[in-house]
């Protein structure tokens, strides 16, 4: 059995201000929001509680992990994978929820403290959406530790909050999305799940999110990590916007990566079966009973641009610009050389 590792991060509380801000975008939590690491990701505090135990998950050889920032292509990258690895078994695909085949390793720690105690006393069937129920009563790093191989594993922690032996071990997927398409379908997702009682505007949530205080921020510094390590032989880079432009493309990429042939003919079924319309009627991927809540929503590139205002606009290429400052890191709709030129 492999040694104890403690965690080589700090974990601290955010400011009284700060807390103030986030809880403007999220309702249900109680315990105080925490910051992780030193690029600070922002987690919900019972997060604390669990991130030794995923640090130090056992990482199997045949393990593959999904990990992206929220709303960043994680469902539709996540099936991909999966009917790649499990020779196109459209069957299963269409008939055992994904969640089920795929499960979040931190799910437990992301539960709102209301939900939580909502669902222990039987008040609140969340089963239909991404398994939450089953994520209360056991910890959902221990259910991915103690399932069988080979498991798909999803995630939404950076690479420095994850198993240090991870990318020498397994292989890993990660998805990389325009922050600013990111915060607009944050936003809707958002607001979907909380239905009427979420009431922050667009111009606030995205206050929020530039300001690194929703979960799993800051996101260029997540996607940064992954793409320092894009060459490593078991990290497989692909930017969501690839996926829209020429999914056939990454298909074969994809294939590629994960040491997979198929025919034509097949590489065409996967293709229509992952279109985006056919996975947005696909219920065992697309949430599932509940019909409000759906983790495919409109699949476009440059959205935000009919979302932010002008003095938004001007925040997203600052907050860009400078976050980008140091890294080769460009997303195929935004390049600090560019925009600097233009600027």
């Amino acid at each position: 059995m492999a040694p104890w590792l403690e965690l080589p991060f700090h974990i601290e509380k955010v400011t009284p201000e700060e807390e103030k801000l986030v809880r403007k975008c999220l309702i249900g939590y109680s315990r105080p929001f925490v910051r992780c690491g030193k690029h600070g990701y922002l987690m919900p505090g019972a997060f604390e509680k669990h991130a030794e135990h995923i640090y130090n998950l056992q990482v199997r050889p045949d393990d593959v992990w999904v990990i992206t920032f929220p709303r960043s292509g994680t469902t539709w990258t996540q099936e991909l994978v999966w009917l790649v690895e499990n020779n196109l078994d459209f069957e299963t695909a269409r008939s055992k929820p994904l969640y089920e085949r795929f499960p979040m390793v931190e799910i437990t720690s992301k539960i709102p403290d209301l939900a939580f105690e909502l669902i222990k006393m039987n008040f609140l069937n969340l089963r239909s959406f991404q398994g939450l129920n089953e994520a209360v009563r056991v910890p959902s790093w221990k259910s991915v530790d103690n399932a069988p191989s080979p498991r798909f594993i999803k995630t939404h922690l950076p690479l420095s909050l994850l198993p240090p032996k991870l990318l020498d071990t397994a292989k890993v997927i990660y998805v990389a999305r325009d922050p600013r398409d990111v915060a607009v379908s944050y936003y809707y997702f958002y607001k979907m799940v909380a239905k009427g009682l979420f009431r922050t505007s667009l111009k606030t949530f995205w206050d929020a999110f530039r300001k690194d205080l929703l979960p799993w921020t800051p996101v260029v510094a997540h996607t940064i990590e992954a793409w320092q390590q894009r060459n490593h032989p078991n990290l497989h880079f692909l930017f969501y916007e690839d996926l829209i432009q020429d999914l056939p493309k990454e298909i074969l990429r994809m294939c590629k990566f994960m040491n997979r042939e198929y025919s034509e003919e097949q590489m065409k079924q996967l293709a229509d079966y992952l279109s985006f319309e056919s996975l947005r009627k696909n219920k065992n991927v697309n949430n599932s009973t509940d019909k409000t809540v759906q983790f495919i929503r409109n699949g476009k590139i440059g959205s935000w641009k009919t979302h932010f205002d002008q003095k938004m606009l001007i925040q997203a290429e600052e907050y860009l610009i400078s976050r980008l400052q140091g890294s080769d890191l460009a997303y195929p709709t935004f390049s600090t050389e560019d925009e600097c030129s233009r600027l």
